[in-house]
């Protein structure tokens, strides 16, 4: 939750201190047992008993009777104004056996629910998304009320201009088995957008419509609606109320049935809950999954003070009463233009439609159930069981409803993926790898950060972009679904030939045979972000290559999944370490869109030792086989290069180009080295381009066997590269740029490349 401003921040405490009475008469009647008595006004009790228990009049008035005699015995009168600390003074000495062990003790040994309240509970979280930047930084919580339309505080988001930087996502949790849901980010439209502000007199609200969808599987009607009313029976004091909630932007949660209101303002209504920063906007729920308020504020309430002015310890919240806010909205309908009075009238109407069963069934004093004899206990308590009746707005009400479609099943667990819990614990890359130096990870701009993935696990302090792995990290886009950049740590006294197919691990020696080894296939997603925020086994399985239907031609052409950090690179250390960090590089977040002439390449005699022919895989072998040679430490980053016109295969946008740095220390100086290698001449040939509209000849067009000779690789600078990319590598790495001032000019052979200067 934002902090507020200091005038309504004021405005709340002011507000608290003139309920402190009221407050604490709540706090004490639920620790006697009666929890209801805390409610000072009987008609509205009974009218909430009715709702809440399905009571015809006669019998709510019964009930509400045996409170208030119940409170007189126990000296806190419901209704009344009294001396709280002579009141818990007068409880304390006090323990009749209650006259004529007649009197229904009515409280928490009586609130039942049908079970059918955790079922309904779940259908009305999934109306509960998460408001947050496009960068993935969590702003608060807010929630869908009908016809597209979503309701979080003005302190969330105040102006319609200010929308444009924010998303919606959904379904932002974990599912039954504890994995991560692929959630569904949408657009704001500010086209309709409606605020009160936060201030001392202000509602702290925003309502706004949803816009595209960006992502995810689900569109906005999935997720349903929870309605909006000014009824007046959907609140007592004393009862429980429930809070769906993203707290501290982290994954749904619920604060259930341990959350007690105890005070109402004019505007306003006070409950004592668990909740975050994150959690403004939440809805909040009485038992029958009706929304009562809008939290908006939360904090420990330091001037609530018990017998003897001990204070009473407690988190207080304040949350805006959703009748306020319904009674403001149809004041404003003739102010509204044309269009978002249509929307908020169908709002207002879908709301007083969840509402009617309980003024229904409070509108009538007979044709109820009759209700079980009440329980004598030993104690001389007496227990009345009181069916419960729980009713919630969900879409299609009013015609034949088809049932919601049912989420997809989630992916089978793969045979040897890293799993959540295995991703805890990683360190990544480390700044100062390299002895006396000081290399830290690129900084982004802000405009990337707001498409940069953010780590689930992050932890206080962290970077919240970074995945971190055994010896590597990585930082994505998660609109691009791949790395702005990886970045891997080196070292060549300990470097290891690891496989993790087989589970051998053997040292790496300069001449090692393992530096040409072929490249496994068995890649997984990271759990830590979306499925929707990486490439992912969909985007490359079952290409279709027109004119190669099989064979090395067809896996020449087709998109592959390139390593960014080399399996090699970070497999150093004891044997085990280095198998987990080379199993580390199949991961998703570490592939990018390489057609098979580019990652592969093709053999070439004079070019020994190059990886295949490829100057970028030279470049790769020559940086390892130095750091092997040498028992040298060297840093690498390595990433894609993104362009607005990149074209697009199966919804992602394949970069034409990539980046590579090296950074190394030399006669105590640090020294770097940048490369640029472009694949973009070798996908003009498409896979599954005849969906494009590319003739068949034109995909038969590489048959010479020149095809590996269209790959560019360039020798750059470290500002060329932080201009193309937006990525900042800092001072230290531009002034060690062994090729700073020279112009860009592409790579014929290995002896061109200047690792030492």
């Amino acid at each position: 939750m934002a902090i507020l401003r200091s005038e309504a921040e004021q405005a709340v405490l002011e507000r608290l201190a003139k309920n402190h009475d009221e407050i604490v008469r709540a706090m004490l009647a639920a620790k006697e047992g009666n929890p209801f008595a805390a409610e000072t006004d009987p008609a509205r009790r009974q009218r909430r008993l009715q709702a809440k228990a399905g009571l015809t009049p006669n019998e709510a008035a019964g009930v509400d009777n045996a409170i208030q005699v119940t409170a007189a015995q126990q000296g806190v009168a419901a209704g009344q104004h009294v001396d709280i600390a002579a009141a818990i003074r007068t409880v304390k000495g006090l323990a009749p056996e209650l006259e004529a062990r007649k009197e229904v003790v009515w409280g928490d040994s009586a609130d039942f629910v049908n079970v059918s309240f955790l079922t309904i509970g779940a259908t009305a979280a999934r109306a509960v998304g998460r408001v947050a930047y496009r960068n993935g930084r969590a702003q608060g919580s807010g929630f869908l009320i009908g016809d597209g339309l979503f309701l979080t505080n003005h302190h969330v988001i105040g102006e319609a201009d200010a929308a444009k930087q924010f998303v919606l996502e959904f379904d932002y949790e974990r599912d039954l088995a504890g994995n991560i849901r692929t959630a569904s980010r949408f657009a704001i439209d500010a086209t309709l957008f409606l605020t009160d502000g936060d201030g001392r007199d202000g509602l702290d609200y925003s309502i706004f419509a949803v816009g595209k969808r960006l992502s995810g599987p689900h569109t906005i009607a999935d997720f349903g609606f929870t309605g909006i009313s000014d009824a007046g029976d959907k609140h007592m004091l004393g009862e429980y109320v429930n809070i769906v909630q993203h707290p501290s932007g982290r994954f749904k949660e619920v604060v259930l049935r341990e959350n007690r209101l105890v005070g109402r303002y004019d505007n306003a209504l006070h409950y004592v809950a668990d909740t975050e920063p994150g959690s403004s906007g939440s809805p909040v729920f009485n038992s029958e999954w009706q929304v009562v308020a809008l939290h908006h504020w939360g904090s420990p309430w330091r001037e609530a003070f018990g017998p003897d002015s001990a204070p009473l310890p407690v988190d207080v919240n304040e949350g805006i009463r959703i009748s306020s806010i319904v009674k403001q909205l149809r004041e404003r309908l003739p102010t509204m233009d044309a269009a978002a009075r249509k929307r908020v009238e169908k709002v207002l109407a879908l709301g007083a439609e969840s509402a009617a069963f309980t003024e229904a069934s409070a509108s009538e004093d007979t044709g109820s159930p009759a209700l079980p004899a009440p329980r004598m206990e030993p104690d001389g308590r007496i227990t009345l069981t009181i069916p419960v009746e729980i009713s919630i707005r969900v879409p299609g009400v009013g015609a034949p409803a088809p049932a919601p479609a049912p989420d997809p099943p989630p992916p089978p667990p793969p045979p040897a993926g890293p799993a959540l819990d295995r991703m805890r614990g990683r360190v990544g890359y480390k700044p100062g790898f390299i002895e006396g130096f000081q290399v830290p990870l690129p900084k982004l701009t802000a405009a990337m950060e707001a498409d940069a993935a953010r780590n689930s696990l992050a932890e206080a302090g962290d970077y919240p972009f970074e995945l971190k792995y055994h010896h590597f990290s990585v930082v994505m886009n998660a609109r691009r679904r791949m790395a702005y950049f990886t970045a891997c740590n080196i070292d060549g006294a300990t470097a290891k030939s690891a496989d993790h197919s087989t589970g051998k691990v053997t040292p790496l020696t300069e001449d090692s045979p393992g530096l040409e080894s072929a490249e496994a296939d068995d890649w997984q997603d990271d759990p830590r972000i979306g499925a929707d925020q990486q490439t992912g086994e969909k985007i490359y399985s079952g290409q279709k290559v027109p004119g190669f239907p099989t064979g090395g031609g067809r896996t020449a052409r087709m998109f592959q999944k390139g390593h960014l950090v080399r399996r090699l690179d970070p497999a150093w250390g004891d044997d085990a370490t280095a198998l987990a960090a080379e199993e580390d590089t199949f991961t998703y977040t570490n592939a990018a869109l390489q057609v098979g002439f580019f990652n592969m390449g093709s053999a070439s005699a004079d070019l020994p030792n190059s990886g295949g022919g490829k100057l970028w895989r030279t470049v790769e072998n020559y940086v390892l086989r130095n750091a092997v040679a040498t028992d040298a430490r060297i840093s690498s980053f390595t990433g894609c290069i993104f362009e607005p016109g990149d074209r697009q295969f199966r919804g992602v946008g394949v970069p034409g180009r990539f980046f590579k740095i090296a950074v190394w220390a030399e006669a105590g100086k640090l020294k770097s080295l940048a490369m640029i290698a472009d694949q973009r001449p070798v996908i003009e040939v498409w896979p599954e381009a005849l969906f494009a509209g590319e003739s068949l000849a034109e995909a038969e067009k590489f048959g010479d066997a020149d095809e590996l000779g269209k790959v560019g690789d360039f020798l750059t600078t470290i500002v060329e590269v932080e201009r193309l990319t937006g990525l900042d590598f800092g001072r230290t790495v531009r002034n060690g740029d062994i090729n700073a001032g020279e112009s860009i000019r592409r790579l014929e052979r290995a002896e061109d490349i200047p690792l030492h200067r």
